[in-house]
């Protein structure tokens, strides 16, 4: 972790006062707008509102990466025991329509009736949570779950 010294704090500290002063400006004027008590604009020159300049921090958090559009699940032909959970997941929702949770576990127990029930049941409800939110299935809400859909 970096040093900080406190020449860094104090220049951290006035960039953020220049960055709120001119906030605080532009608030006022939209209040004073807002309430009638605008400044007298005159014929040449219309009022103009400072709009700070960008303060470069050398801290804080990194961007958030842009998404990229996923693509729908591929639906296999038929069942493979040794695919991903993704193609078993969108293979019994392509057989059976919209499913809860609990059910898509109880079909993936019938077809992988060796595998840890707990394991299974775990696993599947943090991958559907997963695709749900990668908007690669569709959930409907109904009560307290969700009904998933390809």
């Amino acid at each position: 972790m970096a040093k900080v010294t406190e020449q860094d704090v104090i220049t951290f500290l006035r960039d953020k006062i220049s960055t709120l002063t001119a906030e605080l400006k532009k608030t006022q004027a939209a209040l004073d707008a807002f309430s009638g008590k605008a400044t007298p604009v005159t014929a040449n020159k219309p009022a103009v509102v400072e709009s700070p300049e960008p303060v470069k921090s050398r801290r804080g958090r990194k961007p958030a990466p842009k998404k990229e559009v996923v693509k729908p699940l591929d639906v296999p032909e038929e069942f493979d025991s040794n695919g991903k959970l993704d193609s078993k997941i969108a293979f019994i929702l392509s057989k059976n329509g919209a499913l809860f949770n609990t059910e898509i576990i109880e079909r993936l127990k019938e077809l992988e009736p060796e595998k840890d029930a707990d394991k299974l049941s775990k696993a599947v409800m943090v991958k559907l949570s997963a695709l749900h939110k990668a908007n690669r299935i569709r959930g409907e809400k109904e009560g307290r779950k969700f009904k998933y859909q390809l």
